[in-house]
Order: structure tokens, then sequence, then C-alpha cells
């Protein structure tokens, strides 16, 4: 039986990535410097470039748009139908740059990308289902625009001289670049932006699994793996601060899950999660279909009622107290950054800074998850890319 060609081994891809990121020339001058190739890069450099700028985007992995490929687990939940200011860290200042037409904008950004897209629970998807057709759509259009992709290039230096900005880089070719404006589209860039003066609130690793402490009757090792759907609540000092529903995966180190992803947002250790595993039942209800059931499996999981030892009082008020993040290096998001106090709303450009202009995770702005990370780093790009561009 033929066999069809062998598929490259993960370093043979690389050193080609590296190879046709070396073979990339980038111009010694050009209106627009991004410097950032992720997803709010891309939509930056594609507006600009639209604006008729002259573009370079400076990435330092071995190819543009990679960081794409991961999220949403390979899907790309790009964005979310029902997009608010609320479920972000900074409603006001969301607001103020991304608009009322806010996902009206994104979508109209992606269908001019050629992208089809489909919903599930709000969440919106591309329609294969596959993050790769969302970056091939956006490295299409920046290609077509003119943009200079120069993967490969990590920046060293970025200083304001004589009325321009001079960028410098090293990788896969080193050299310098001079230009009217940079956009800073690159997570953990402090060094850069306090270089220029600015500001950074510390990073840290929000949506992610959260390390927790059961009570003793509870084993965590019992419950690794078994999924349930929950109301959840933080606590702090007996004070609610934050509520979800849906779905709660339990691990040996503790919790993860969407619920508390985004609970993770505002957990601090020390906070005790506590978990309504009846979603709200009535009490009464609840306690007859107990006694009438002689437990709790006719209301949870058996394997779970059983690790709770049949308690109905533990599985309407599961409290697990927080240690604090359980991988931080698997975090969807890392927050801090830029604060938002130093820029312009309207353009995404630094105040005292002309020409200087910052956007997704750049900036000190993270969302809930459910594509609004993503919505983000969309429209700032696309609002930054553009003011640069002018």
């Amino acid at each position: 039986m033929a066999r069809g060609p062998r598929r490259p081994s993960r370093s043979q891809a690389r050193e080609a990535a590296l190879a046709a990121a070396a073979s990339v020339r980038v111009p010694a001058r050009c209106d627009v410097c991004v410097v950032g190739g992720g997803a709010a890069g891309l939509a930056a450099a594609i507006a600009a470039a639209e604006g008729g700028a002259s573009v370079v985007v400076l990435e330092r992995a071995p190819e543009c748009g990679r960081t794409i490929l991961a999220t949403g687990n390979g899907r790309c939940n790009f964005s979310n139908a029902r997009l608010s200011w609320e479920r972000y860290n900074d409603p006001a200042f969301v607001e103020a740059v991304c608009g009322p037409r806010f996902g009206e904008n994104v979508l109209a950004f992606f269908e001019g990308c050629g992208l089809a897209w489909a919903e599930e629970g709000g969440r919106l998807y591309p329609l294969s289902r596959q993050a790769a057709s969302v970056r091939e759509v956006l490295l299409a259009r920046a290609g077509r625009a003119g943009v200079t992709l120069a993967a490969a290039r990590e920046v060293g230096g970025i200083a304001r001289e004589a009325g321009s900005w001079r960028v410098t880089f090293a990788g896969a070719t080193s050299g310098e670049l001079e230009v009217r404006s940079v956009v800073l589209a690159v997570g953990g860039g402090e060094g850069l932006a306090r270089s220029l003066g600015l500001a950074c609130a510390p990073f840290e690793p929000v949506l992610c699994s959260l390390a927790c402490e059961a009570p003793e009757v509870v084993s965590l090792e019992a419950l690794d793996g078994r999924r349930a759907h929950a109301a959840a609540r933080l606590l702090r000092d007996g004070t609610e601060v934050a509520r979800e529903e849906g779905e709660v995966l339990f691990r040996g180190y503790g919790l993860s899950g969407i619920v508390v992803f985004d609970l993770s947002r505002a957990a601090r250790r020390g906070d005790v999660i506590s978990l309504d595993l009846t979603c709200g039942l009535d009490e009464g209800v609840a306690r007859h279909l107990a006694e009438t059931a002689g437990g709790c499996a006719g209301l949870l999981d058996p394997l779970i009622a059983r690790a709770l030892g049949d308690s109905l009082d533990r599985a309407r008020d599961l409290r697990l107290v927080v240690q604090g993040p359980a991988d931080p290096e698997r975090a969807q998001v890392t927050r801090g950054g830029l604060l938002t106090s130093q820029f312009d709303p309207a353009t995404l450009g630094a105040h005292g800074l002309p020409g200087f202009f910052a956007c997704g995770e750049a900036l000190h702005v993270d969302g809930a998850c459910g594509g609004f990370n993503l919505a983000w780093a969309w429209r700032s790009g696309l609002v930054a890319g553009a003011a640069a561009a002018r």
C-alpha cells in the first residue's frame, strides 16, 4: 500500500520556518513598525497598511500568528456574540476604545478576511473549527496589503530620535528601523515600555486552573477528572466577590474548567470557592429527593456523591481554599501591561509620546473566557494600526 509523503518533524519545521524568516528583507525605513506578530499585531499591521502606510512586523517567534494556533484548544474562539464591557477588568476604557459596535466591527473585519464562522452558545469559532483558518486568512490579508512580516526578530530597543522612532532588532537578521510610528502589540514588553517612561501593572497569570485545598473529608484525588455543572461563588473574608455558573473540572490539585478560569481573574490566595453542585435547586426539594434515593446519586454524578460522603450539605456548599494558580505557564492570558490611563482611547496613542501606540496584551486589559480577549486584541489592534497610519 502506497504511503503519502511524511510530515516534517518539529525540528525540521522549525528550521524551515527560520530559513523562511531569514529570507525576508527588512527595509531600513518604513512608516509603521508593529512589535509583535500575534493576534493584535496582525490586526494592527493590516489596518495600518490598508490605511496607506508601509508596515513592518517584528516578531520574535519563527512565524507570525503562531500563538493564534493554540487558542480555544486549537479551534480559536475568536469572539463572542454577546460582547459586554462588564466582562473586562477595565470596562470604561474598553468601551471607549471599542465603541457601541464592538462586535459588529470585529465580524466585519473577519468577513473582509474571507472567514466563515459558527456560533456555539455565544462563542464564535471559524466554521472549520480550526485555528489555522483564522491565522491563514490574516496572513493572506496582510500579504495582500503589502505588510512585511519579519519573524524570528526580537526587538531590543525603541528610542525617539528627532521626530522619528528607531527600533533595533536581532535574530534571523539584525539591524534597525527608522519609522514614523511604533505599535507595541506584545505582552511582556515592559522593559521596552519602561525605557520610554511608561508605567506597567505587574504581570500575573489569569484564566487558569487553581490549586485548592479541600475539606479533610473530601479527597480531590478521588474526584480527579470528574466534571460537574455548578454554581460557584468566590468568597473573601465571607463576602462574595465573584459568581459564575457552568462546568467545573475537578483535578487532584484543585479545580479547572471555564467557571474556574473566570474566577481566577479575581481569586487571591486564601479566598474560598463555594460550589453548589445542585445549581440552586430548592433545598426542600433536594432533601426530599436525597432521602427518597437514600443518597445524592440522583442529584450528582454518583462518583462525586460518594466522594462527598453522600452529604447534601457538602453538595450544596463544597468549600475549597484557593492556594494560587495551578499551572501559571499554561494560563490563557497574562494580566498586566501598560496602564491604560497613559493612552488616548480614541487612538491608543501614548500621551506625550507622539507616534507610539499600544494594543492587545501590551495594555493592562483582560477579559473573561469565551472570546473576549481575542475580540479585544482584534479591535484594539485595528484602532491602533489605523491611528498609527494617520
